[in-house]
């Protein structure tokens, strides 16, 4: 009798043993997940700007929790792990095809939640499948959305849900049972679910597809960084970094970029006669190409002066040498030539008017450059008499802006207006700057001893 009873109590353990060779390949795909999972996330950890990379991350660490657990208890009983993967999957498709409002997604969880706590009742099985029923016709929008795009990464990664689409719909038992499908196919005698594998095969590809993408915005941003360098150095060498000096005047000027690239600029050059040029501008825009503009008006303005000094037709030859060059936006500028015994001739092209004494000196306004090629630009003239200042800003002092959102306005730039340039310039940065900031002030030498 003794053999008979070994034989009873052997049986159930292999029988045991049988079952978990044949869930073999989930250990295996559990391992690759848990692969997947390390990657993304520490992609994630070096790119925090790319957080498609921690929604994958995290995805794949609860399909392998899911998997390791199915290899160990079975299918049915693991259910509740089958459902945390569901809001990672449409979290991941949303960040992936930057889904408008994808921050909704979130309200996903509600119905996972209510279909842990339910399903966990003997008489709510039903709505175990819930979470994986609702989420079809999401990740059927991310597939549409991502095919209609013109970009061969949208399209690519569209492609993959779609395939994940149609295998996960042997994941909720119902639907396996309506479609008459199984949920893993057999080899050599290796029970390989269709889900599992193929949202492994989904998690390569698509790292290779966010790898790739990685690598080109970081190429593009390299670029663009080499760009915004030469830029700058050439802003900062046409942009005056000293005060010159003008017998009979004191020039101050103060010139303060919001960006990195500002797209203000100004020239201070003095002639031969000792009367000096000024020009100040402001053009639209900001970044490398308005960076680019403003060398080359500084280079016109400095060729052009071979020939006049002008301030209209110096102004008109601007016009015409960045027509067509603007990309659809302007540059408002104003130049003024100062006289040694006081007297300015200044042309306007849509920029803020000069200030004498705190007052808005009356000039005619042309068009901004680049408009129009038949712009016509009026020469204003007035006298500067000793002791009076002559300032010149951009429209970053009265297009400052508080924290309430009220500008700084044209009261108060009158207001401060005789002030030095440099507190000109701190007053309104001080209420708030909200574009470049470049103040420049001409004073005469007169009783207060300049």
């Amino acid at each position: 009798m003794t053999p008979p009873l070994l034989v009873f109590s052997v049986a159930p353990d292999a029988s045991a043993l049988v079952e978990l060779f044949h869930r073999t390949p989930l250990s295996i795909l559990g391992t690759l997940d848990v692969c997947l999972a390390i990657a993304f996330l520490s992609l994630w950890r070096s790119a925090r700007d790319f957080p498609v990379f921690r929604a994958a991350g995290l995805l794949f660490g609860a399909v392998c929790l899911e998997q390791y657990a199915e290899y160990a208890y079975g299918f049915e009983a693991t259910w509740p792990l089958r459902c945390l993967p569901v809001g990672f999957v449409l979290a991941t498709g949303a960040e992936a095809l930057q889904v408008p409002h994808r921050r909704l997604i979130r309200l996903f969880w509600i119905v996972i939640l209510f279909s842990l706590v339910a399903g966990s009742f003997p008489g709510m099985a039903m709505v175990r499948d819930l979470p994986i029923v609702l989420s079809e016709p999401l990740l059927a929008v991310f597939v549409v959305v991502g095919l209609r795009r013109p970009k061969t990464t949208d399209r690519t990664i569209a492609v993959a849900f779609a395939g994940l689409f149609l295998i996960r719909l042997t994941l909720a038992p119902s639907l396996r049972q309506v479609l008459g499908i199984k949920n893993a196919i057999s080899i050599g005698g290796w029970q390989w679910p269709l889900t599992g594998s193929a949202l492994t095969l989904l998690g390569a590809v698509t790292l290779a597809v966010f790898v790739g993408e990685l690598i080109r915005d970081r190429r593009d941003r390299q670029r663009l960084m080499t760009e915004v360098e030469a830029a700058r150095a050439i802003q900062q060498m046409i942009i005056p970094e000293e005060q010159i000096s003008v017998p009979g005047f004191e020039v101050r000027s103060v010139y303060r970029p919001f960006g990195e690239l500002g797209g203000d600029f100004f020239q201070l050059v003095p002639l031969v006669d000792g009367s000096m040029l000024i020009a100040i501008g402001d053009v639209s825009g900001k970044g490398v190409s308005a960076a680019m503009l403003v060398s080359l008006l500084v280079g016109s303005l400095h060729t052009l002066m071979e020939s006049t000094d002008s301030p209209a037709e110096l102004m008109a030859g601007l016009n015409r040498r960045v027509l067509g060059r603007s990309r659809g936006g302007f540059t408002t500028c104003l130049i003024v030539r100062v006289e040694a015994k006081g007297q300015c001739t200044m042309a306007n092209a849509g920029h803020p008017a000069a200030y004498r004494n705190g007052s808005e000196v009356d000039s005619e306004f042309g068009l901004p450059l680049g408009i129009s090629a038949d712009a016509h630009y009026v020469e204003t003239v007035l006298t500067l008499h000793p002791g009076d200042q002559l300032t010149l800003l951009t429209d970053g002092v009265v297009e400052a802006r508080s924290a309430a959102g009220e500008l700084f306005g044209f009261e108060r730039t009158a207001s401060i207006a005789k002030q030095s340039a440099e507190a000109i310039a701190d007053a309104a940065r001080a209420f708030g700057q909200d574009d470049d900031i470049t103040v420049l002030t001409i004073a005469r030498a007169g009783a207060q001893g300049w």
